[in-house]
């Protein structure tokens, strides 16, 4: 979603906030809720770089501080308890990054070539887990079925046929790797141009690049918002180098809605036994792979030490 001049309301994890610019067009992110009466401020406005409650005019600074209450005469000070958390956050490529966890925030996590390329970004809500949304993306077989018109597998089988192929994978420092065609050895490098390459960088993050007939990228955020609901956001590059370097689109893709139709579908079978009733075959080995690499940094078990550094699976596709 944009951030201009009003207040924004956003939801990461269990955290509800409010972001908004400051006075020198800092991003900023507060807790969604007035330390007055518990009105969410996102459906206030920006005074003067300042976010302002709706309900009784209070307004905070980014830091959460309360600095003006209209209902206070001269004589009478602003109660220092008169505050709403903060959280840390700050602006590159295109989004900004807010810090929910303990401790000093990580790294900002660039988008190699961000400025160099013409983007289209936009944001589409899901109820799924955000898991689940990061698996389709990494799953080399589903395109034709799912995509079909939407994707350049549907049009390469519907023109060639079905056949077999091989992809690879490889974990890497911040995640996995997967692309095709696959090296012959197990210490070739990673080719810098396959004719697909899909990345997975933790927490949320999927690349998805085609090199022919031609560069294109999309960079995916699966940003958790419940435990069965996630918010995609996304950018993809345009080919034509004119006008803004990011255009804001508000109309969901075909192809993310085919993708949601799915996982939404799915979702309350996982909610009902936890996806108990799952079967896989060799070709899932991506999306299993992903799962695994999840659950080991969630552990703390991170670099990985039990994930086979290459793997190639045969598919049929």
């Amino acid at each position: 979603m944009k951030l201009r001049g009003s207040p924004v309301k956003v939801k990461v994890l269990d955290h509800d906030m409010v972001v908004f610019r400051d006075a020198r067009g800092r991003p900023s992110a507060l807790l969604d809720r007035c330390s007055h009466r518990g009105a969410p401020l996102s459906i206030g406005r920006v005074v003067r770089g300042a976010v302002e409650c709706s309900y009784h005019g209070w307004r905070y600074d980014r830091s959460g501080e309360c600095i003006h209450i209209p209902s206070l005469t001269k004589e009478r000070r602003i109660p220092k308890s008169c505050t709403v958390p903060s959280f840390p956050c700050a602006e590159n490529d295109g989004y900004v990054w807010v810090w929910t966890g303990e401790g000093e925030p990580a790294p900002l996590p660039a988008i190699a070539g961000f400025s160099s390329r013409y983007w289209v970004q936009g944001m589409v809500e899901a109820q799924c887990a955000s898991l689940r949304a990061v698996e389709i993306n990494l799953d080399w077989c589903h395109p034709y079925f799912a995509h079909r018109w939407t994707h350049p597998q549907s049009y390469r089988i519907r023109v060639k046929g079905f056949s077999e192929g091989r992809y690879e994978t490889r974990a890497t420092s911040s995640g996995m790797i997967l692309f095709a065609p696959p090296t012959k050895t197990d210490d070739a490098p990673v080719p810098a141009e396959p004719g697909i390459k899909l990345t997975y960088e933790l927490p949320d993050r999927v690349s998805v690049e085609f090199f022919r007939p031609y560069h294109t990228r999309a960079v995916m955020h699966f940003v958790p918002t419940g435990p069965s609901s996630c918010r995609l956001e996304y950018v993809r590059t345009r080919s034509l180098p004119i006008g803004r370097r990011i255009r804001w689109e508000s109309r969901e893709p075909l192809l993310f809605a085919q993708d949601r139709t799915l996982l939404e579908g799915g979702q309350p079978w996982y909610d009902r036994d936890g996806g108990q009733f799952e079967r896989s075959v060799e070709a899932d080995w991506s999306t299993i792979m992903v799962r695994q690499i999840v659950e080991q940094a969630a552990s703390g078990q991170w670099p990985p030490t039990e994930l086979p550094r290459r793997r190639v699976i045969s598919v049929r596709g």
